[in-house]
């Protein structure tokens, strides 16, 4: 279909499948050349390739759920070849004839080579409610590298890995997601949770991201998992072992050969109360477009996370579980904080 609201899109009209043993062809054509496809895929398809008239491009080897393709030259029409029936899991394609990808449009960064921020929500939509806030100040204000590494792939509720982007591209990051493999799971029980996720080898995960992206701070659930939830709970309890052992050249050492090793300067807890601070979501941001604030950045983010909707909000009130501002240094390599500055004291922070 069409990208409504989009001067430089013009329809696909017309779709051709044609199936030769493994290989499932589909073109799209338009009236109007165009330089760039964007595709939004019910699953990820797996590597594929598009061929034109002179031309062709290898693509999804990123693995982008939406994924903007830009062609090396403008065309009529393109071929897609599959190696299974893949074109199945296109949920909505547009084509742009010129320029930058319009409003609506999401142009993703493959993940960080390496981060001043790594976040380690649970589920979609955790990410907004209790970081979002934080992170689209430096996101957008700082331009400052964010990733985000989710431990649940809503792979059994595909509409919340789409909320999931939403959500991150509203709040101005623009890396692409890592997500762990473990299914949602609710329980108000640590142990329950840890003896569910026993072979999921999160903390193995969390110690490879922290030696792969080398944050200068990495962010965590509350201990008690906000409002009481198991797997925010296991999350922060591997995530506190993980920042010692991606330091540890005896753990895991074919990731450390793959890495090296990384001793994170700064750990961050959402509502730790010891060294805490209380971060600044109500000033205007110079860099975001509309003039937001932090705090309402969030709230539009939430109105991405439709499945939420009555089960939680984003708040800043400062006797919740749920409240977006307080956070407290957990550990430090660089000294106390002074003020409300997450990067205080990195290389970022001097």
């Amino acid at each position: 279909t069409c990208m409504p609201g989009a001067s430089a899109a013009s329809c696909l009209a017309r779709y051709r499948a044609s199936a030769t043993w493994a290989r499932v062809m589909e073109e799209a054509s338009s009236e109007m050349p165009f330089s760039a496809l964007y595709i939004i895929w019910d699953k990820l398809p797996g590597r594929f390739t598009l061929t034109w008239e002179g031309g062709s491009l290898v693509c999804g080897e990123e693995g982008f759920l939406h994924d903007y393709i830009r062609l090396p030259e403008a065309v009529a029409s393109v071929s897609f070849e599959f190696e299974e029936e893949a074109y199945r899991y296109i949920c909505r394609m547009g084509a742009y004839t010129y320029g930058t990808a319009p409003e609506g449009v999401q142009d993703w960064l493959p993940p960080c080579e390496t981060a001043d921020i790594l976040a380690f929500p649970t589920h979609a939509d955790d990410d907004v409610l209790f970081f979002g806030a934080v992170l689209s100040h430096y996101a957008i204000e700082e331009g400052l590298a964010v990733q985000t590494a989710f431990m649940t792939d809503h792979y059994y509720e595909p509409f919340r890995n789409h909320e999931r982007l939403n959500g991150l591209w509203e709040l101005g990051i623009r890396h692409y997601p890592i997500l762990g493999t473990a299914r949602d799971f609710y329980t108000m029980d640590l142990t329950e949770a840890a003896n569910y996720h026993a072979n999921d080898g999160i903390l193995e995960w969390q110690v490879e991201l922290i030696r792969r992206f080398e944050p200068l701070v990495i962010l965590g659930h509350d201990i008690d998992g906000e409002y009481g939830h198991g797997q925010h709970k296991l999350n922060t309890h591997y995530l506190i072992q993980a920042v010692e052992q991606a330091a540890d050249a005896r753990l895991y050492p074919m990731i450390a050969v793959k890495y090296g090793l990384w001793d994170t300067p700064k750990l961050y807890l959402h509502l730790y109360a010891e060294n805490g601070i209380v971060f600044d979501v109500n000033t205007a941001l110079n860099n975001d477009p509309q003039g937001r604030t932090p705090f309402e950045i969030a709230q539009d983010a939430f109105e991405c996370h439709v499945s939420q909707y009555n089960y939680f909000s984003v708040s800043q009130n400062p006797y919740s579980e749920m409240d977006c501002t307080r956070f407290g240094l957990y550990r430090t390599l660089v000294g106390e904080d002074t003020g409300s500055d997450l990067m205080e004291h990195t290389e970022r922070g001097e």
